[in-house]
This record gives structure tokens, sequence and C-alpha cells, in this order.
């Protein structure tokens, strides 16, 4: 009998002992107090007897991957009084147009801050991440939202609207020790379908007057070209007419100036030679007399007689 009472008593100890995985801290409370009620001390990892009087509860210190509205495993199962659905976040923009949206949180909490972050809400990290960080989300979505247009939401400015809301919520846990990793969407922004439609269209609009402006910039581009190809031409084929021009007017100059020369040497040449003739006609004249020239007259007479020509007084001709 006393043996099945030991066995008994070894099983009910060993159920009465809760483990404190890797990757976690433990803190253990002591329900009743042995001086003070409520001495709280923190556990490594391990297995801790806890009895009628103690409650352990657990917080990762490793980064945790908690999406509101999804079960996410046994990690959350711990606390208790926490909701089991999350519906959409609900918000507005900056034109009271009303939006939802699904998000998801990455946090981690630090070793030395565990028995911190208990005295600060006296929960477990299921109540933290599904009340506490639901608020904080909440507000600063409202906060955010309120300040953007609905077509930067819905549009290229998303990430910018999460990352505002990821700033706010760090400031706020920081002081607790609670690293917030990243906050992401898990779903995609919901809208009323008439301002989907409405967006949808405007933003086709502009894409399509982006790609006429974009054709008409080619078309520009291309009229430039073909300008400054005809300028180019235009300008090549004035240089071009230039330099014929000079060439030309370059042959000109030297033809005429060969011209001149030409002329000035034919011109010396018959001033030199009517200068030479001139004085050797001089020179001739200066050596004729009667009696050679009478004598020239006897050399080239012919051996006829005078011819006669003329009236009544005959003239006598003598071939010369």
């Amino acid at each position: 009998m006393k043996k099945i009472l030991s066995i008994l008593g070894a099983i009910a100890l060993f159920f009465s002992c809760t483990v404190v995985p890797a990757g976690y801290k433990g803190v253990k409370v002591y329900l009743l107090g042995r001086k003070n009620g409520g001495e709280l001390k923190v556990l490594d990892v391990g297995r801790y007897r806890t009895g009628i009087n103690r409650k352990i509860y657990l917080f990762p210190i490793y980064q945790q991957d908690f999406a509101f509205g999804k079960d996410n495993g046994d990690t959350y199962s711990l606390g208790h009084d926490v909701p089991t659905t999350h519906d959409p976040f609900r918000f507005q923009s900056k034109e009271g147009i009303n939006l939802s949206v699904d998000l998801g949180i990455s946090f981690h909490i630090i070793p030395d801050s565990v028995k911190a972050v208990f005295t600060k809400w006296r929960r477990d990290v299921n109540y933290i991440a599904n009340v506490y960080f639901d608020d904080l989300l909440h507000d600063a979505l409202i906060h955010v939202a309120s300040n953007m247009a609905i077509e930067e939401i819905y549009g290229p400015k998303k990430q910018l609207l999460i990352d505002r809301v990821d700033s706010m919520v760090v400031a706020r846990v920081r002081p607790y020790g609670i690293v917030i990793d990243r906050i992401f969407i898990t779903n995609d922004l919901k809208l009323p379908d008439v301002i989907v439609r409405a967006i949808n269209s405007k933003m086709e609009a502009t894409q399509i007057a982006q790609q006429r402006e974009n054709e008409l910039r080619e078309v520009e581009a291309e009229a430039s070209k073909k300008i400054a190809t005809a300028k180019g031409e235009s300008e090549s084929k004035l240089i071009r007419g230039k330099m014929e021009n000079a060439i030309n007017l370059l042959n000109a100059n030297t033809q005429s100036e060969i011209l001149v020369i030409e002329a000035k040497s034919q011109a010396q040449s018959t001033l030199i030679t009517s200068q030479a003739q001139a004085d050797a006609n001089k020179l001739l004249q200066a050596s004729l007399s009667q009696p050679l020239i009478d004598l020239k007259r006897i050399e080239r007479w012919d051996g006829h007689m005078p011819q006669f020509t003329g009236s009544a007084n005959p003239n006598i001709t003598l071939p010369h």
C-alpha cells in the first residue's frame, strides 16, 4: 500500500511540474505568497514544480510571428480570456473612406525584461499579443491613415503606411523590453468596390496618359534627332560650299595672277623685241649710204628694162 501511495505521489508530483522549454523564460508566481503575496521568480529552461499555490507563465525570447485572427500554434494557447477570432483592422483614409486589413507582427522579448513585462501586464504573451498589440496596431493605423489619401494607401504608399505604424508601435513597447521586428500585411487591403473601380479607372487613365507622354517624348526625340541630322548636313554643306568658294576664289586669283604674269611677261617680251627691232633699225639706218643703196638696187636688178607706167611723162620704176 505504501508502495502504491509512493507511486501515486510520484505521478502527482510529475504532473504538477511545468517545463520551461528552450527559447523561453518562465515567471513563477507564488499566488498565496510566503511573506508577501504575488512574489515573482524568473526561471530558465527546465522542469519546475508548481503546486496549488504556484503558477508559471512562459515568455518566448526568440522571434515570434503572430498573425491576428489565425491559429498561431501552441505558443499562444497558454493564456485565457483572450479572443479566439479577430476581425480585420478597420480604419479610414483622409477622405473618410472605410478600409480594413489583416496584419501580423513579429516580436521578441529581451530575456532580462521578462519580469518587467509580466509586472506590467500580469498576463502571459498570449494576452499581450492578442489584446495589447491589437490595441496598439489599431490606434496607429487610425492615426497614420487619417493623414493619407485613399490613392496613397491603396497605391504606391501602402508600405509607407505600414512603416509608419511600425515606428509608432516600436516606440510604445521599447521601454518595456519588447522588440518589434516587423509588422506585415497578411491579406490585401479591403475597401468598397466602387472605390476600387474608381481608383483602378484613374490609375488606368494615368497609365495611358503616361504611355502617350512617353510616345510623345519618343517622337520629339526622333524629331530632334532628325533636326540635328539635317542641321548637321546643312552646316556640312555650308562648310563645303564655303570651302569650294574659297578654293574657286583661290584658283581664280591664282589664274588671274598667272595671266597677269603671262601678260607682263608677254608685254615685256614684246617690249624687248620691239626695242631690239628699233635698235636694229637704228643701226641699219645708221649704216646706210647712197652708194650702198644704189649698190643694193643693182644687186637686186634682174636684168630687165624698167617698166613704164603713167601718162605722157613716164615714171621709171625699178624693182627693188
